[in-house]
């Protein structure tokens, strides 16, 4: 039986992840407010990382915000933006960190009020992993709960987007969490030390996403070669290593080190290079609408503890 690996959760470890979690819940709740018609992306992204910062964290992402038939890992960059309308369906996804401790949580806003099924389709099977879920769980069981409330609305899951496990200092830590029953994952359990975030998504389109839009959020590889690298490139990979680790950033987030052009080029060329990995923004295959829905949880000896709810128990 394959298992994932435990990890070692001390007092001070937990205490922190709860932190991380209740500062991710308002942070949250605080950016949905902010989501109106004439609203942009940068000034709701901009308000919610400025508000984690307040609280004493940092960012463990760039604030997601995905309109639409847009699914995950659109952010403003340095130039573009996006202003939403009366007909907007918006995905706010937020990682908060706390000393390397992260908590990774989003809801849907439905600012016509027309597609309130389809945001419950993903709030319900959230939920109800939620109340199944206990030490050992099957990730099977998962995947077969999320697809089962979703299909009941009438929608289909999006299957090539999951959960994921989630380590200090690592927002992706190996292991995806499948939205359907997928047997290659049946024997594979969510045993005590692990964190995850399950993250159900539901779409009217045809249940699939695939590549589309300007990338504008980039993670360091973990690999520095000095050679190849020129004395530009070697600062700005210092600079992103000093302050993220490998965890994703934003090219406006280092826009106090150079004119934003000279910044995106550099990106680019280490990106190119190997040095950091892009995450393309993802669109529904069949330009649906999506809805998501995430909560992070850490498996507990004795009970499943949901960080950036509340009133969860798991």
């Amino acid at each position: 039986m394959q298992e994932v690996p435990q990890l070692q959760i001390d007092d001070e470890a937990l205490e922190k992840l709860i932190r991380a979690g209740d500062i991710a819940r308002r942070a949250l709740e605080h950016g949905r407010s902010l989501i109106k018609p004439g609203a942009t992306a940068r000034a709701i992204c901009v308000e919610v990382e400025n508000y984690i910062r307040s609280q004493g964290a940092y960012p463990a992402f760039p604030c997601n915000f995905s309109v639409d038939h847009v699914a995950a890992h659109y952010t403003p960059g340095t130039s573009d933006d996006v202003e939403l309308s009366q007909e907007s369906v918006v995905k706010l996804d937020i990682g908060v960190s706390v000393d390397g401790y992260i908590a990774d949580t989003a809801l849907t806003v439905d600012l016509s009020g027309r597609h309130q099924e389809l945001l419950e389709a993903s709030r319900e099977a959230l939920e109800a992993v939620i109340k199944r879920l206990k030490p050992g769980i099957s990730l099977y069981e998962i995947g077969k709960t999320v697809e089962s409330r979703i299909r009941r609305r009438g929608f289909k899951v999006i299957r090539n987007l999951t959960g994921h496990t989630i380590a200090r200092h690592m927002i992706h830590a190996g292991l995806s969490i499948p939205n359907y029953p997928d047997r290659t994952v049946f024997y594979k359990r969510l045993q005590p030390g692990t964190q995850a975030a399950i993250e159900p998504f539901a779409t009217n389109g045809r249940g699939m996403v695939v590549e589309g839009g300007v990338t504008n959020i980039y993670a360091y590889t973990g690999r520095r070669p000095r050679k190849g690298l020129n004395d530009d490139e070697k600062k700005l990979l210092d600079v992103i290593v000093d302050r993220f680790l490998t965890l994703p950033f934003t090219p406006r987030w280092l826009v106090d080190l150079m004119d934003p052009q000279d910044l995106e080029h550099l990106v680019r060329s280490l990106v190119a290079k190997g040095v950091l990995h892009d995450y393309p923004i993802l669109v529904e295959a069949g330009r649906g609408l999506v809805s998501q829905h995430e909560h992070t949880v850490v498996i507990l000896k004795d009970r499943v503890l949901v960080t950036t709810c509340k009133d969860c128990q798991g």
